[in-house]
């Protein structure tokens, strides 16, 4: 019988031996070893703690079932913090394999999860390293196939779809396992869905659907592909996968939405009728505001933008409380006020409460914003001519018919306000009676069975809100306030008594006698000071509605692309302000905005006619031109120089009929601004000083880029007497 020694030495012998297996030996017995040890150790927990990250990150996600649902989950560095110990810990386990283990045949899979850990953080540069060196080095491994499809996706979260691509071919062509290829169709249908080819990604999606398993992730992949359809125009196909969706075990929200998306499918629907019974469902207490929306949506769908906007601003009332859906809301009432119902007034106003939610999930919020800033320039030239057309009215009127409008006007505008208070305080009286039975466990529905308490009822404090007014007038809130506001009363012999101020002094008259007046009276008052009486107040009123028709005409041509109402604005220009400084440069942009229409000619020759040597002019000239040979440029420099050798030799008459026929015949060469220029000198020659300070100052409008300017600044400020 062996000795307890000699049986515990024979085991140290076998660890001795174990301790002698380096990770670098291939001995069958050393592999081994390795393989255990990397695979039930350090690998397996990796993958369990890397199955829990994935779990709780699509437990915890945030799906937006109105935008086009993703196929995979777009990876987000902020949402992966909350599983940022998880892949700490993942990477720090895979790593071990790669310290401790490199005779192992599970090495590989240790990089491709370590990759996997580092593409959820984010860090993609690390993850595409980590993939790219399994697919160099371990191109004979099962892991391989897992390693390039990481990469693809790795690609197409940073919008590489090139060399998504091109790693998808060489996936395409490896043996994939059932799982290896369900995760491939799905990173490339991603793919495909993330570049806009939603037809490619539809074909893709409906070869995975077979691959897998009925649950969540099968409903959400019909989802998606129900809306591809939608976008191809294929709404049998789209019903058909809105049905399936209800067929795999979706959450409540991915029901409610394939519902919904379902019947905004339908070809023939009454709204009203046919989501009556989704708004009456207690269920979708919460989800009113996306019901409505897709109400909206149905008529829009079916051009009925008119029918549509009143469900939009419904749904917008109700989302109130979730300021990215009010933002989505919000953005499609703008865009349909801007195109097509072009009510830009409207369009800025949901364009500003788009922008000050400041959405995540709106990606064009630049190109937003940009259009909002052209729209509230519109808006602030088109609301200086209302008012100051609405003003020069108001100045045409007889005194005692403006007096009656402006007290009709102030009257009617104080009801409004004291109407809207009224309901806001009805609204907060309302709001803290809920609180407060709430928080006493008293139901909203038994309030007037419990309203005790003066101020638990709305009616009781804006009748005496509003007594309390009628009796002592609007009062600031402070002590001793029923002294402070004693007045009184001065009779027909006191009409001429001086009015001191607290301190002793005199006040001055104007101000007693403002103060002397109604709130209402001082309110006319203030009002008339606005109004243009007068020449010169009247000449500057409709010096700003001349600048506003010229700003908002370049708006719709330049900005807005609306040429026909570019045309008509300038028309109002031109025929209301017949004398505008404006009027060369408002034909040239009518010539533009009536491109082959039949008017462009009409607006040409008007321009040709009036403005023969205007910078505009030219700018149409050179429109039509082909563009100057080397022998044109050449006959031009021998024509200039002839021109201004006549000029040196006091022959001006010539110097000028050659200047003339330069400009004419080489306009567009790069001798043009010294013809111009040489002309405008014949002008000091030929005419007076006021024609040749006239002609430098529009070579320096025509030419602003030229080389001449500053010498012709010199000049005039020159002929200035400067």
């Amino acid at each position: 019988m062996p000795t307890p020694l000699f049986r515990y030495s024979g085991f140290l012998f076998f660890l001795m031996g174990l301790w002698g297996c380096t990770q670098h030996s291939t001995a069958p017995a050393n592999v081994a070893f390795h393989n255990m040890t990397s695979k039930y150790n350090a690998l397996l927990q990796a993958r369990e703690v890397m199955g829990e990250a994935e779990k709780t990150l699509f437990a915890n996600r945030q799906d937006n079932y109105a935008l086009l649902l993703p196929v995979l989950m777009p990876i987000d560095s902020l949402e992966s913090r909350q599983v940022e110990k998880d892949l700490t810990a993942v990477i720090k386990k895979a790593s071990l394999v790669a310290e401790k283990h490199q005779n192992a045949k599970f090495l590989p899979d240790a990089y491709v999860l370590l990759g996997r850990a580092r593409l959820l953080e984010g860090d993609f540069k690390n993850a595409i390293e980590t993939f790219k060196y399994v697919n160099t080095n371990y191109a004979e491994s099962d892991a391989r196939p897992d390693a390039l499809i990481g990469l693809m996706r790795a690609y197409v979260e940073q919008d590489e779809y090139r060399s998504a691509l091109r790693v998808a071919e060489v996936v395409r062509n490896l043996a994939l396992t059932k799982e290896q290829t369900l995760t491939y169709y799905l990173t490339k249908a991603y793919l495909h869905q993330r570049s806009r080819e939603y037809a490619v990604a539809a074909a893709i999606l409906e070869e995975s659907l077979p691959l897998m398993k009925k649950n969540i992730k099968k409903a959400r992949v019909y989802y998606a592909l129900g809306q591809l359809y939608e976008l191809t125009d294929k709404p049998d196909k789209a019903i058909a996968q809105y049905t399936s969706v209800l067929k795999s075990q979706p959450d409540y929200d991915l029901s409610f939405y394939a519902r919904i998306n379902g019947l905004l499918n339908q070809p023939n629907l009454d709204p009203k009728v046919s989501f009556s019974k989704m708004l009456k469902d207690r269920k979708n207490e919460d989800l009113k505001d996306q019901i409505y929306f897709a109400m909206g949506s149905y008529e829009e769908r079916r051009g009925r933008i008119r029918e549509a906007l009143p469900y939009y601003k419904q749904a917008s009332t109700m989302a109130a409380q979730r300021p990215e859906q009010l933002a989505s809301i919000y953005l499609r009432i703008a865009d349909l006020s801007y195109e097509p119902l072009q009510e830009y007034e409207s369009a800025k106003m949901y364009y500003d409460s788009t922008i000050l939610l400041n959405p995540r999930s709106i990606t064009n919020l630049a190109q937003i914003t940009k259009k909002k800033q052209v729209l509230d320039e519109f808006v602030r030239h088109l609301n200086i001519l209302k008012t100051e057309d609405s003003l020069q009215r108001l100045a045409a009127m007889n005194p005692t018919q403006l007096d009656k409008y402006l007290e009709t006007y102030v009257n009617q505008k104080k009801e409004k306000e004291a109407l809207e208070q009224q309901r806001a305080a009805e609204k907060a009286a309302r709001a803290q009676q809920e609180q407060m039975l709430a928080s006493s466990g008293i139901q909203p529905d038994n309030v007037q069975a419990t309203n005790a308490w003066y101020f638990y009822n709305p009616s009781s404090v804006q009748r005496g809100r509003q007594e309390f007014q009628e009796k002592w007038g609007t009062r600031k809130l402070e002590d001793n306030w029923r002294r402070s506001t004693k007045e009184t009363s001065l009779g027909p012999d006191a009409a001429q008594t001086a009015v001191r101020n607290p301190d002793g002094s005199i006040a001055d008259a104007n101000t007693s006698a403002q103060s002397r007046l109604s709130p209402a009276q001082q309110e006319v008052e203030t009002l008339k000071k606005t109004i243009p009486f007068g020449p010169e107040a009247l000449a500057e009123s409709k010096q700003k509605q001349e600048n506003a028709y010229y700003e908002l005409g370049k708006l719709y041509r330049l900005s807005l692309g609306e040429d026909d109402k570019a045309i008509a604005t300038f028309e109002k220009l031109l025929t209301q302000f017949p004398q505008t400084h404006y009027e060369a440069e408002a034909l040239y942009l009518m010539y533009l905005a009536s491109e082959g229409k039949p008017r462009q000619e009409e607006f040409k020759n008007r321009l040709f006619q009036k403005f023969p040597n205007s910078y505009y002019v030219r700018l149409v000239n050179r429109s039509s031109l082909i563009p100057l040979t080397a022998g044109a440029e050449a006959e031009a420099q021998n024509l200039y120089a002839r021109t201004y050798e006549l000029y040196r030799q006091g022959d001006y008459a010539n110097a000028q009929t050659q200047a003339d026929e330069g400009l004419k015949q080489y306009a567009g060469s790069t001798l043009e601004d010294k013809f111009a220029l040489l002309q405008a000198m014949l002008r000091a020659k030929t005419q007076n000083a006021e024609a040749y300070r006239n002609a430098l100052t529009v070579f320096i409008q025509n030419y602003p880029s030229s080389n001449l300017v500053g010498m012709a600044q010199e000049m005039l400020a020159a002929a200035k007497g400067q």
